[in-house]
């Protein structure tokens, strides 16, 4: 029998068993809605398949046990040993992979992604994971929705992500069936896990996603006592078809021979997921925020008694007790900021590690795409950062999701008997170092790094039709560990926020400029940095205080930002980012924007940036002037670097479009606009000019009035000065007193933006740059340098689909200068961090020193404030960043931070919320916008 046919009689047959298992222990349902709702199972791997021994690594195995070096046995797809190789026995004629020096880990279980139903690209046509027509959706399943052959898939291999919990949105009360998925197969049928007494999960959500997608629609709900009123009435309907079904169906059983058989009630497609929940065959996956959300969602399951994971739960460590109490396991999404949206500006990263402590069962999910699935492994370690067990968080997104939602008999964790899902890493799970080596489900590689095509699928560019394009694989680096702070001098004081004049002692200082000395000192006097240099060579002065540290950098410097223009509650009070009155905003510039109390702004300072270029948006063609400031001080005039620093011009989809109905609506028509302002600049600077030039030669008389003109008021040729703003401002530009910034993503936007600057010989750089890789000649011909966009970007939009994560180092490798920045965001994270996104280019290319430079003295130069920040070198202002541990790497924190020679932050003073009081540090409620 052909293997597809026999594939099919065998989906055909399980298919039959289960329905028949449904009629017999469910009396609640019947055939007709029973065989729609049952999925079709994977085939029984054949009995002779060949045996594959992968030995060697160290191998994690999620279940308590870790075996270094250890051998994993697999054949026909599932596992039939694991243990220390010693104690393993590899059987003749087997296939044996040697994996010394690599870690293995079970395949990752995302549980919450949106993989296939909001498919790459993040266009409306692939835009399916929520129905807006109602804000109930019990009806709709995300199984009609997925793509299989969505990229984001290969992404998420090229991750180690093998199973995942597919959901549509959160944007309705009741949002819809999820579906449990393997991440294999070419449709939904054969991707899906389900069993009769597990038929996946039912989505649903309250908060500020459903509150507001229907506001100004004409729809409810409009609060959240709707919400919590809407879903306790489908509830009851659900118990009460239930009871209509059963009582149906007990009156068949008690039927006599000859008596006439009772109406069936009507189906309602709508109602029977609920039922399933109630049966317990279905879970329910609730998103939810807010502490006050989460006592709701709670109190639903009390009524109901459904079964429930809770998804977010950003405030959850503030109701801890509580969540223990009911048993509930937390579906964490984590962040590496807060912001962009109100209900997740408590986020606090130890939120897993106070779940764990208390006993709540921690999971960490991608909520895909808002973090990519190639990333679930980075986010977890986002956690340990926050002090939870690493062994803890590979369970959060192995066994732990595996076990909550019933799949941990296949998957989840390394046992004998479970399926041969598994990931080789190159070290550690959780270290910056670490990459994704190879991806099996099943027995079967899906991912390889050695293969270019699916190595792209980690890389980005993808989707690069001249894949000679892409830069070769860079290869692995090796994490060197800065060791553990020095011990203070005896007797010597600490240094605090009064202190003038202080030392730094630290294991590493990594001067940029000279670059890194071991076991040394720096010397900070009025301000200044007045020493640097090895222990040895430079002497702490008796009485000085003391701050030590494991490394030191210098300030980090965010070199494009939206902070402090867009605010984290994402909302119109604190959005001045871009000024949506028409196209051309030369007149605007962000020191009237620039606020010093905006949250973020402090969120980055603590995070080491002390230095960041202010930007307006990308909503206008010239959206206005932007500043360098430091991210500390009281008003923005003390925080003030440079200003203006640059008029910045955006070029692509974010302002083409931004106008309905209004120019510009192509690029040629953006190109068309910038061209003509610059023009009319150009023509009046030189007008300007002639007057000048003109006036001072009559004053000298080389160019005697007209002995015609007999008034005073004729004879006045004196030029008055220029009071249109906009035109004045873009003046300075065609002149080279500003530089021009041009913000592009794609390869010919880029191209345009050095067209103009050449035509008009503007003193330009280029922002953003998602596809410099692909025109990396051009730019470094043009000797424009590039502000970055981040590197774990989202790949979205049909601007940032070909995001490539070596694009930092095939800049750099091309002779461009180049910083790395947080970019724009204008969602969820509202802001990037630059040393977590230079962590990346580090790993995929750059290396350690020039990762740093992109983010200090490279950055520093671009902006021309280089003899100011940048490196730590006597003389220069003292700017700098104290860390326990390898400034790159996920678990270390930043310590201490130095702006202007004054100790500004200090983790050791943080304020701690007591466990007691943390419930009544709610943030106000304030509408923000829909999404995952």
């Amino acid at each position: 029998m052909p293997a597809t046919l026999q594939k099919a009689v065998c989906h055909a047959n399980l298919r039959n068993l289960w329905v028949a298992a449904l009629l017999a222990f469910s009396p609640g349902l019947q055939p007709a809605f029973a065989a729609e709702n049952e999925p079709a199972a994977a085939p029984k791997p054949a009995a002779n398949a060949a045996v594959q021994v992968f030995t060697g690594a160290r191998i994690l195995t999620a279940a308590g046990k870790t075996f270094d070096p250890g051998t994993l046995v697999v054949q026909g797809g599932k596992i039939t040993a694991v243990g220390p190789t010693a104690d393993v026995e590899v059987p003749a004629g087997a296939k044996v992979y040697q994996l010394e020096g690599r870690t293995l880990i079970p395949g990752l279980v995302d549980s919450h992604s949106h993989l296939g139903v909001y498919s790459r690209p993040l266009v409306q046509a692939n835009r399916d994971g929520g129905e807006s027509s109602g804000s109930v959706q019990g009806i709709v399943r995300a199984l009609d929705a997925i793509n299989p052959f969505d990229p984001g898939i290969r992404m998420a291999h090229a991750g180690g992500v093998t199973t995942a919990n597919i959901m549509p949105g959160s944007g309705n009360v009741i949002g819809g069936q999820t579906i449990y998925v393997k991440l294999r197969g070419r449709t939904p049928e054969e991707m899906w896990l389900g069993t009769p007494d597990n038929l996946g999960g039912l989505k649903m959500a309250n908060g500020e996603n459903p509150k507001n997608a229907y506001r100004g629609k004409g729809g409810e709900p409009l609060t959240r006592m709707k919400v919590a009123a809407l879903q306790r009435q489908e509830f009851l309907k659900a118990r009460n078809y239930q009871q209509k079904w059963k009582k149906y169906h007990a009156k068949l059983a008690e039927l006599k021979d000859g008596e006439e058989a009772p109406e069936q009630p009507d189906r309602d497609l709508a109602l029977e997921p609920l039922v399933e929940v109630l049966e317990g065959r279905r879970m329910v996956h609730f998103h939810s925020h807010r502490a006050d959300d989460i006592l709701t969602v709670l109190r639903l399951k009390r009524e109901f008694g459904f079964s429930l994971l809770l998804q977010h739960g950003t405030e959850g460590y503030k109701i801890v007790e509580e969540l223990a109490q009911a048993k509930v396991p937390v579906s964490m999404t984590i962040l590496d900021s807060p912001g962009g949206k109100a209900e997740i500006v408590d986020f606090i990263e130890e939120c897993g590690a106070e779940f764990h402590k208390a006993g709540v069962p921690v999971l960490i999910n991608t909520d895909d795409p808002i973090t990519s699935s190639r990333f679930l492994l980075r986010t977890a370690a986002i956690a340990v950062r926050g002090g939870l067990n690493e062994e803890v968080a590979l369970e959060a997104i192995t066994r732990r999701p595996a076990e909550v939602m019933r799949l941990d008999d296949r998957v989840g964790s390394l046992q004998a008997g479970l399926h041969a899902d598994f990931v080789v890493l190159s070290g550690s799970p959780f270290s910056i170092y670490t990459r994704v080596l190879e991806t099996w489900i099943e027995g079967e590689r899906v991912f390889d790094l050695n293969d270019k095509s699916q190595r792209l699928y980690q890389t980005g560019g993808f989707s690069v039709a001249d894949a000679e394009r892409i830069p070769p694989e860079p290869g692995l680096l090796r994490a060197a560990p800065a060791g553990e702070a020095p011990v203070p001098p005896a007797g010597a004081a600490r240094a605090t926020k009064d202190s003038e004049n202080f030392a730094i002692i630290a294991r590493v200082v990594h001067t940029v400029s000279q670059g890194s000395l071991k076991d040394a000192v720096v010397i900070v006097r009025d301000g200044k940095i007045a020493a640097v240099g090895p222990r040895a060579d430079v002497a702490v002065p008796k009485n000085l205080p003391v701050l030590t540290a494991a490394a030191v950098t210098p300030g980090l410097i965010d070199a494009s930002s939206l902070v402090p223009l867009a605010g984290e509650y994402n909302i119109p009070a604190d959005q001045d980012a871009d000024e949506g009155s028409n196209p051309s905003q030369a007149d605007v510039g962000v020191l009237d924007a620039f606020n010093p109390a905006e949250p973020l702004l402090r969120f980055l300072l603590e995070q080491g940036v002390t230095t960041i270029h202010a930007c307006p948006g990308r909503k206008n063609v010239i959206a206005g002037h932007s500043g360098v400031f430091r991210t500390h001080g009281r008003t923005a005039e003390d925080m003030v670097i440079r200003y203006p620093q640059a008029m910045v011009f955006n070029l692509g989809e974010s302002s083409k479009g931004a106008y309905s109905g209004r120019r510009p609506t192509s690029r040629l028509g953006t190109a068309a606009l910038i061209r003509k302002s610059l023009l009319d600049a150009t023509s009046a600077l030189r007008k300007q000019e002639a007057q000048k030039k003109a006036d001072t030669d009559q004053a000298e008389g080389n160019n005697p009035a007209d002995p015609k003109q007999t008034s005073e008021e004729e004879n006045d040729t004196t030029a008055e000065p220029e009071t249109d703003l906009a035109k004045k401002h873009l003046m300075a530009v065609a002149s080279g007193e500003v530089p021009a910034l041009f913000m592009a993503h794609r390869a010919d936007d880029c191209l345009t933006a050095l067209r103009l600057m050449d035509e008009f010989k503007l003193d330009g750089v280029l922002g953003l740059a998602t596809e410099g890789y692909l025109v990396r000649e051009q730019i470094a011909k043009a000797k424009v340098p590039v502000l970055a966009h981040p590197p774990m970007q989202r790949v979205g939009s049909m601007e940032t689909f070909n995001t490539f994560l070596g694009n930092p180092a095939t800049l750099a490798d091309s002779g461009i200068p180049l910083a790395i920045t947080s970019g724009a965001e204008s969602y969820v994270p509202k802001t990037r961090v630059v040393r977590h996104e230079a962590g990346i280019g580090m790993v995929y290319g750059l290396g350690f020193q020039r990762a740093l430079r992109s983010i200090t003295l490279d950055a520093a130069k671009i902006l021309k404030i280089d003899e100011q920040v940048g490196s730590i070198d006597s003389g220069k202002t003292a700017d700098l960043v104290l860390y326990d541990g390898d400034p790159f790497e996920h678990s270390t924190h930043v310590i201490n931070v130095i702006s202007g020679g004054q100790v500004v932050f200090d983790r050791a003073q943080r304020p701690r919320i007591p466990l007691a009081e943390r419930m009544y540090y709610s943030l106000p409620n304030i509408p923000c916008c829909v999404g995952f």
